[in-house]
């Protein structure tokens, strides 16, 4: 018995254990280019014992256990490690006993790019609760952050077409408005925690974000937000009730951090100036000055 390319060749011999990790697997009866395959005298392979906790699953309409020619699988499901016996049966007499089966671990391809390290997370303030910002982004789908954590950013932006701010083992005492550009744009009515707010696949990014504590949340219970917007520094914001919005109020929203803090912090937290919409008199004056060479 040797082992090639990840998969079990057995070679003159009727039996074969095979070790299976804990996971989920694919048994398969691999083709040859041995003659006798062409000509229909490949072995037949079953499974005839299994560890405890390895389970498996035939396709329909195959006998249970039974891999008949070459193509044929089956599913794997190992709860812990073992193993599985195979045996090989011989079509006819004197036809040969050799074939490739081959066990594959079954399981999506992993991330290119390395993952963040973890991090301290803040202590959680009385009253407060964890809960995760799940976030419909432009070109790249639903994407979740934990509390304290950014879902897009300053590192990877992208722009935010809707969130939904939920509890993870309790309610979260806590609402919130979203506001979109465009003829039918402006804010939208509060939204409890747990209900999404915006839209998908319209590209219409999201351009303000207000968040308020309910009066039922603890009086030492404030807000912390960071967000980012395109084209303008990271904006922060603590209160029990805050507003995020960019310099221009038409800039995308492209990352969001949010967290529970104490009334304390918040109230020690430096204050940064509000945004305010960009004056429009220059066009005032060149309707004035058409007006005035009519005259």
């Amino acid at each position: 018995m040797t082992k090639r390319k990840g998969s079990i060749v057995v070679e003159g011999e009727r039996k074969a254990v095979l070790s299976v990790e804990r996971g989920l697997h694919m048994l398969t009866y691999r083709w040859s280019a041995d003659p006798a395959f062409l000509a229909g005298l490949a072995p037949i392979a079953a499974v005839t014992g299994a560890s405890e906790g390895v389970l498996l699953v035939s396709a329909p309409g195959d006998a249970f256990g039974v891999l008949a020619e070459p193509g044929a699988g089956l599913v794997v499901v190992a709860q812990e490690a073992g193993t599985i016996e195979l045996t090989l049966r011989a079509r006819r007499p004197g036809a040969p006993l050799s074939a490739e089966i081959e066990l594959k671990r079954v399981e999506a391809p992993r991330p290119a790019y390395a993952m963040p390290a973890a991090r301290a997370r803040e202590p959680l303030p009385l009253g407060g609760a964890e809960f995760l910002v799940s976030a419909h982004v432009s070109l790249r789908g639903d994407l979740t952050a934990g509390r304290g954590d950014w879902v897009c950013g300053p590192q990877m932006p992208g722009r935010i077409e809707g969130l939904e701010l939920r509890g993870t083992t309790e309610d979260l005492p806590l609402e919130y408005q979203v506001a979109t550009g465009g003829r039918t744009g402006g804010w939208t009515s509060w939204f409890p925690a747990g209900t999404y707010a915006g839209s998908r696949g319209k590209a219409v990014p999201l351009i303000g974000l207000r968040i308020r504590l309910k009066p039922e949340a603890a009086a030492s219970l404030a807000l912390k937000a960071e967000a980012a917007f395109l084209g303008a520094t990271t904006v922060t914001r603590v209160g029990r009730e805050i507003e995020l919005t960019g310099p221009s109020l038409l800039d995308p929203l492209v990352g969001l951090k949010l967290d529970f803090v104490t009334a304390e912090a918040a109230e020690a937290a430096p204050r940064e100036p509000v945004a305010t919409p960009a004056s429009s008199r220059l066009r005032v004056f060149r309707r004035l000055e058409r007006a005035n060479e009519a005259a």
